[in-house]
């Protein structure tokens, strides 16, 4: 792998995935995107994932207020469910959702295709 171009190549916003893991968050958040759902910035709530570490599940939270948390962590689970993945409450935290991957073939019967090293630094999903 180069120090100039990471092995996943790039996500939405240009973001580097130098690692199986940040390819597989990447996935994730493009899932939720295609899904309609926004991603948290600076300017307003949305999702956010993160951990999936040494083989451990993903945690997909919703960051604005309660309620609105409450409905969109529904959301979440039930689109990442239809793309395959396996989702449960996080019995430690009620705003987490504990999400990990399905097998490869799964991320293609459900479309998830990421930009290569050159590509245009989107993730997309494809169906």
């Amino acid at each position: 792998m180069s120090d100039d171009k990471p092995e996943f190549g790039y996500g939405a916003g240009g973001r580097p995935l130098w690692t199986a893991r940040d390819r597989d968050a990447e996935i994730i958040r493009a899932v939720l995107r295609k899904a309609g759902h926004r991603e948290f910035s600076e300017r307003h709530g949305g999702f956010v994932v993160e951990g999936g570490s040494g083989g451990r599940s993903f945690q997909v939270a919703c960051a604005d207020d309660a309620e609105t948390s409450a409905l969109e962590l529904a959301r979440y689970s039930d689109d990442l469910r239809t793309a395959g993945y396996r989702v449960e409450p996080d019995a430690g935290d009620d705003q987490v959702l504990l999400v990990s991957p399905p097998d490869r073939g799964s991320f293609q019967r459900a479309g998830v295709e990421l930009s290569g090293n050159g590509g245009a630094g989107r993730g997309r999903l494809r169906r």
